[in-house]
């Protein structure tokens, strides 16, 4: 019992680490107590302990996807439980393979070094597995400390999950009376903060200066797709329009499908808003659903005066929220899920538009998806999202902090318009510079650059972390050749 008590601590310390409770040293220390248990156990038993430790981490990170399913995908209750279940020991199984493998190398004197590197390779395949779910990675929770933190430019968030295991590992050798692991990470640690501190000192930002206003609607899910709710929907974002050009916005974004209708399908609230994109000489960035060739799309339409620059169809889309995958098992139970709008179709083409690095709601977590942008000319990048399935909960602030590494990558000012949720503008320090809080309608003007400086991490990727990963493996295959 104390055992399992002890893995279950493990799990809490790192949901303690993430919003709402933001308590990030908690995550220097997690994974400490899983070290201790894994020490003597055999290889199922440290599984096992992983596999507990798991389950508390993500029931506490993820507990609001049974309410979303319940409340706006009309699931009955019972099956919205067994689902988040299911989906949360699915998760809980990447820290029972990290406790496994772990457990293989964790007496070697190079242990400290290598155990992050399988930490990382387990978040690398979470990433991309079954369409991925890159959500929360421990890197993540080390978004305070912001001189810190300005190294996901060499190795994006992966690289700050590997500094993190690193300190846990060598705590728990410290204890063990080994100090030297300790005090090499004491100084990779201090050598990363002291360059990240020198990068936000002497970072020079050269760009053309472009004034962006940010509207935030705040309209409950549960009234966005009424038809009642069309008209008055285009007067609120009419009306945080003008307020943003009359502060001087060049550009003025919207939130994700912020027309409740089919933009240039639908005449007549179509013209309202054709109407006033002609007003100013302004652009305007405007969430909406589209239907093409008997397809349709989650969108964001670039227009001035009235006219279509470009646009941007949602390319990595939400199983079971945008989308049904292998429809003829899953549509009888989980149809309903995707019917305030109708089943998206997922675009091919990720490039920007224009120059604008356009991503919708849960690309945002996608490390790569912004990287790519970025090398193909995107001087700024806009994450145009709907937070209101999620209510007060975490998510908001979780799905913020998340999206502030994409732009220390790839330094980039990040333009974030929320219809219900957290609203920003983040510059390439991962700094807030304004923002809108939950619960409020309101407008948002800051002058922005446009960057062209592609970093590392925008050239060539998560290849620190993936070389990291690669010695963890190499232990690994050396200890499993011992007798």
């Amino acid at each position: 019992m104390k055992k399992t008590a002890l893995a279950a601590l493990a799990g809490l310390l790192y949901t303690l680490a993430f919003p709402t409770f933001n308590l990030w040293p908690l995550i220097g220390v997690f994974a400490v107590p899983l070290l201790f248990l894994i020490d003597d156990a055999v290889p199922l038993e440290a599984f096992l302990y992983g596999l507990i430790a798991g389950i508390v981490a993500w029931g506490g990170n993820i507990y609001w996807v049974a309410y979303v399913m319940h409340i706006y995908g009309y699931l009955n209750l019972a099956l919205s439980a067994l689902i988040l279940l299911i989906f949360i020991v699915y998760l809980a199984l990447y820290f029972g393979l990290f406790a496994w493998l772990a457990g293989r190398v964790l007496k070697n004197r190079y242990a400290f070094a290598v155990i992050p590197g399988i930490w990382i390779l387990l978040e690398l395949i979470r990433t991309y597995a079954f369409t991925g779910f890159p959500w929360s990675l421990a890197g993540y929770a080390l978004y305070p400390v912001t001189p810190l933190v300005q190294n996901a430019e060499w190795g994006g968030v992966y690289l700050l999950s590997g500094l993190i295991l690193m300190a846990n590992t060598a705590l728990y050798k410290a204890v063990k009376r080994d100090f030297k692991p300790l005090l090499a990470t004491v100084v990779v640690i201090a050598l990363c903060v002291t360059w990240g501190e020198w990068r936000m000192r002497n970072y020079t930002m050269e760009g053309k200066t472009l004034k962006v206003g940010v509207c935030q609607a705040n309209i409950p899910q549960d009234q966005k797709w009424l038809e009642q709710m069309v008209y008055p929907t285009i007067d609120i974002y009419a009306r945080l329009t003008r307020k943003a050009l009359g502060q001087g916005a060049e550009i003025v974004a919207w939130p994700e499908t912020a027309c409740n209708f089919y933009l240039f399908l639908q005449w007549m609230p179509t013209a309202r808003v054709i109407g006033l994109t002609r007003e100013e000489k302004a652009e305007f960035l405007i969430g909406s659903p589209a239907y093409e060739n008997d397809q349709y799309f989650n969108r964001v339409y670039l227009i001035k005066e009235g006219l279509i620059k470009g646009y941007y169809d949602k390319t990595h889309l939400v199983p079971f929220g945008e989308y049904v995958p292998l429809p003829w098992l899953f549509k009888p139970l989980f149809g309903k899920l995707v019917q305030e709008v109708s089943d998206f179709s997922k675009a091919r083409d990720l490039a920007p538009v224009e120059d604008i690095g356009a991503l919708v709601c849960f690309e945002i977590v996608f490390p790569d998806l912004s990287r790519k942008l970025c090398r193909k000319g995107a001087s700024y990048l806009v994450n145009a999202s709907n937070d209101a399935w999620f209510k007060t909960w975490s998510t908001p602030e979780q799905h913020l902090k998340m999206a502030a590494f994409r732009a220390i990558e790839n330094r980039r000012y990040l333009v974030m318009p929320v219809n219900h949720g957290i609203s920003a503008i983040i510059d390439p320090m991962g700094r807030i510079v304004k923002s809108i809080g939950l619960l409020q309608e309101d407008v948002i003007v800051a002058d922005i650059r446009k960057l062209s400086y592609q970093t590392f991490y925008t050239r060539l990727g998560p290849i620190i972390a993936w070389l990291w990963a690669i010695a963890g493996l190499t232990l690994l295959a050396m200890s499993w050749r011992k007798p």
